[in-house]
């Protein structure tokens, strides 16, 4: 039994970028084809997609301190910009702005809260209200008006919170004034204290009577916008065809290939050999490989120093009698030249991965023509390494063998700079053709 035959698998050799770019190259239509659709698909939706107009209306707001106690706080302090932007974006300003734009522009108060965007800058008291509408000149009514319903929310609970403060100082006096006449604060400290009260509620009446309950200032009316904010017609295109293009990759690199095999000499030159032997069409395969032995360019006479090595590689083919390889050996012997047979798959993998054939082997072969099979070669990384190390190198294929195995193949050893000296292209049942003449 052959070392082949109880050898461990190896791993499928991941993919290469060449074999992704040939795969790109094959199916080129289908990446076409997928940009394509993506491009009208994006002009169909600019048709279809409505515009949309933005414009913006600038707030400042003004703090609001109801309670007298706290009147020296900081301004900057008493007032949180993210409550406010909340209240701008809230349900009841969103009513109040349906209402007011109900006349030129209806349309709902969840219509009107979906088309505002409220933004305040760190650090200041400005409120950005964007507001995006069908057209321009109701993104700029619909702007102002959810600003003015801010305003007039803001003024509205101000003014509510300063009534309410100023009820409880108004019970307060009252209250006092009812205790100065209770028997029991006869007495003058007792009058003295209810005096003290009623001044300080008599103060915090006056003092709310002056609240300042100014909510801010529209400082910068909306602008009715010139164009539109959503995309057009080439933007959404562009989009829409990189977005096929996107699409169009991978479909084209998982496409199923609708025949793996190599079919014939165009399609082995396709791939990239730049010399072919076609033998398809001899009756005797020994024919084809004397050809092939002919063409080959082996020096005439071989230093004693160096071996000529030549390296054939060919797929597995199950119930082959003969290995390529020895096909060249008995071609060569045919044409009266000696070569000497080594069947690279009977190598440990690890020896040749290592700088198999060594110096030593070499020197051992000195004179000699050496052609190593690497046929039964598991690892296409041991193949190439071999070909570096190789004279010259012989691929034969059959016009059934796995097109995208040889792409593959051939692309390892372009990026080593490995040159195919020649192709040699068989039928795909080498079994009903003879070997002897």
């Amino acid at each position: 039994m052959r070392p082949k035959d109880i050898a461990m698998a190896t791993p499928t050799p991941p993919v290469q970028l060449t074999d992704l770019a040939s795969s790109l190259r094959r199916h080129w239509t289908t990446v076409a084809a997928t940009a394509v659709v993506g491009l009208l698909l994006g002009m169909a939706v600019s048709v279809v997609l409505p515009s949309r107009y933005d414009a913006t209306a600038t707030v400042s707001v003004n703090p609001i301190t109801a309670d007298p106690l706290g009147a020296q706080a900081d301004a900057d302090r008493s007032v949180s910009m993210p409550t406010e932007v909340r209240t701008a974006t809230s349900a009841q300003v969103a009513a109040a702005a349906a209402t007011a734009l109900k006349a030129d522009h209806p349309m709902s108060a969840q219509d009107v809260r979906d088309a505002t965007k409220v933004e305040s800058p760190d650090d200041s008291l400005i409120l950005s209200i964007r507001f995006s509408g069908a057209s321009a000149s109701e993104a700029a009514a619909g702007a102002d008006a959810v600003a003015e319903a801010y305003l007039e929310t803001r003024r509205a609970d101000a003014a509510a919170q300063v009534e309410r403060l100023r009820k409880t100082a108004q019970e307060q006096v009252a209250a006092v004034q009812a205790s100065t006449v209770a028997p029991e604060n006869a007495g003058a400290v007792q009058q003295r204290a209810l005096a003290i009260q009623a001044d300080a509620a008599g103060t915090r009446l006056a003092e709310l009577s002056n609240t300042d309950v100014d909510p801010g200032t529209l400082i910068g009316k909306a602008d009715v916008p010139d164009e539109a904010s959503s995309p057009g017609l080439v933007a959404l295109g562009l989009a829409g065809l990189f977005l096929g293009l996107l699409a169009g990759i991978p479909v084209a690199l998982t496409k199923k290939e609708e025949n793996s095999e190599i079919g014939g000499v165009d399609g082995l030159q396709a791939i990239g050999d730049q010399i072919v032997l076609d033998g398809t069409k001899d009756t005797n395969r020994a024919d084809t490989w004397d050809i092939a032995a002919f063409m080959l360019k082996i020096p005439t006479d071989i230093g004693i120093e160096d071996p000529f090595l030549i390296m054939v590689d060919a797929e597995e083919a199950p119930g082959r009698t003969i290995t390529p390889g020895q096909e060249l050996v008995d071609a060569l012997s045919r044409r009266g030249r000696s070569a000497r047979f080594v069947d690279a798959g009977a190598i440990n993998e690890g020896k040749i991965s290592r700088g198999w054939p060594t110096d030593k082997k070499r020197v051992s072969w000195a004179g000699e023509i050496i052609i190593i099979d690497t046929t039964n070669l598991t690892s296409d990384a041991n193949k190439v390494a071999l070909a570096t190390r190789s004279d010259s190198v012989l691929l034969a294929r059959s016009t059934a063998d796995d097109a995208t195995a040889l792409r593959r193949l051939a692309g390892l050893l372009r990026s080593k700079g490995v040159d195919i000296a020649l192709t040699a292209l068989f039928p795909p049942r080498p079994e009903l053709m003879t070997l002897n003449r």
